[in-house]
């Protein structure tokens, strides 16, 4: 990668969200699998128009792109096996929205899932999919694999839960699939499409999910637990 590919991604993302530096590229060489192979570079977007001027500049210069979340795969799935960049979306870590009364959280690709799930307990709630490593993956990466977990056999997997995508396609182009709707059935299905992708199709910079009722003895637990610090539980308000 030449000096003016470097600096091209400096000038989109700042000086302190792009590496060159052989630690750095050294941790991005790996992830939870036993496959190595060293980027030429990483950046850290932290907003959806900066992914997309990465993208359309790398497409336009051939460099690849492989994005990147907490790096729990087994596969070997956020190794860049071609070299070139590793986009660590790590930054976009915001929970965006939380409505209850629509059964919805909206969220960065850098939210840990973990932290999603406190939030929503707090509130009665919880997002099924409970993947081995929930204390530390990434929703992105969860949409990305379609992961699931031991609940799988009852609630599903992440695909049953992911109600609309922002994505940004090879060129640059934003794509807004799905709806906020609960029920959505006209046109392709294209959420269903890019859930379990594995950034083939597109980097997810944006995930609306589907929340269901935490089971009853969880509620309990939850009162029993976290009433006497003095949080609300909404829960137990809505149903008076």
């Amino acid at each position: 990668m030449d000096r003016a590919v470097k600096e091209r991604l400096k000038d989109i993302v700042g000086q302190n969200g792009f590496t060159d530096s052989l630690i750095d590229l050294i941790s991005y060489s790996k992830d939870a699998s036993e496959f190595k192979r060293r980027p030429d570079a990483a950046v850290w977007p932290e907003t959806t128009e900066q992914v997309a001027k990465i993208l359309e500049f790398a497409d336009r210069e051939r460099i690849p792109v492989v994005p990147r979340g907490a790096g729990t795969s087994l596969a070997g799935l956020t190794i860049p096996e071609r070299g070139g960049l590793v986009m660590d979306l790590g930054r976009m870590n915001r929970i965006l929205e939380v409505n209850i009364v629509d059964r919805l959280a909206v969220v960065q690709p850098g939210v840990v899932y973990a932290s999603l799930d406190k939030v929503l307990s707090k509130e009665g709630f919880f997002f099924p999919p409970d993947p081995a490593s929930g204390s530390v993956c990434t929703l992105g990466g969860n949409v990305a694999t379609n992961a699931g977990g031991i609940k799988g056999a009852k609630y599903g997997t992440t695909k049953d839960y992911v109600l609309a995508l922002e994505v940004v396609l090879a060129g640059g182009r934003i794509l807004r699939t799905g709806s906020r709707c609960m029920k959505s059935v006209s046109g392709y299905d294209l959420t269903k499409l890019l859930v379990g992708s594995e950034g083939t199709l597109g980097v997810i910079t944006e995930i609306t999910l589907k929340l269901v009722l935490l089971p009853l003895p969880s509620v309990v637990w939850f009162q029993a637990n976290y009433l006497r610090g003095g949080l609300v539980d909404s829960v137990s308000e809505a149903k008076r």
